[in-house]
């Protein structure tokens, strides 16, 4: 809290997207590059509070992996993008604490965020289309919001706070200043931050402060 930082865990490769589950576990979705085969290995691999590494699962295919998120029932999710899709359009799977595996939703665009809100509905960003989709329990696919209408900017990271208003960060590839911006439960827009620079993770701490993850430029 004072902002003293160590290392918790190392050795990872390409680590995007961390959570935790009930027990104090941290999950991180991890890509690795095969040389001979050109393809990528997403694993999601578990770390004990002490620090202890372990692969929980494996996914097969040619998947780069952005984000992961936790249901209250204790199932993990996480958004892999298929590289070999012109669009890297996204597929989210599920895994059961004892981690069995199953196909919960896909995208038509790159995935990177993705939020539970209080009713159990997955939201996911799709930065290709421009969309916030939103799933509900059982898989059923709807559009949230599309947040912007500038061509160069996509929404990227995803955070609700205690109200169930949806935070978005957008990007731009360095095109223009990003912005978070603010979506109230029924959809409705506002601008809660500007002028930073490719803004990804999103994430609140228990007094409500909204902390930002910056792309170096």
């Amino acid at each position: 809290p004072g902002g003293g930082q160590s290392i918790f865990a190392a050795g990872l490769s390409q680590p995007h997207g961390v959570a935790f589950d009930h027990s104090g576990n941290l999950f991180v979705a991890t890509n690795t590059f095969d040389s001979v085969s050109g393809t990528l290995q997403l694993s999601i691999v578990k770390i004990t509070p002490g620090g202890v590494q372990s692969t929980f699962a494996t996914l097969s295919g040619n998947l780069f992996g952005e984000d992961v998120a936790f249901d209250s029932s204790g199932n993990l999710f996480v958004i892999a993008q298929d590289q070999n899709d012109p669009n890297q359009a996204s597929t989210i799977y599920k895994f059961t604490p004892g981690g069995v595996q199953s196909t919960f939703g896909s995208m038509p665009g790159q995935g990177f965020g993705l939020a539970f809100d209080g009713a159990g509905n997955l939201f996911a960003a799709d930065a290709v289309f421009q969309t916030i989709w939103k799933f509900t329990p059982d898989g059923t696919r709807s559009v949230f919001v599309i947040p912007s209408i500038n061509p160069d900017q996509g929404p990227v990271g995803l955070a609700f706070d205690r109200f169930g208003n949806l935070f978005v960060s957008t990007e731009s590839n360095l095109v223009e200043p990003d912005t978070i911006l603010k979506f109230t439960p029924d959809g409705m827009p506002s601008t809660f931050a500007m002028n930073l620079t490719n803004p990804r993770g999103l994430a609140f701490d228990r007094s409500g402060n909204l902390f930002v993850s910056e792309l170096a430029p």
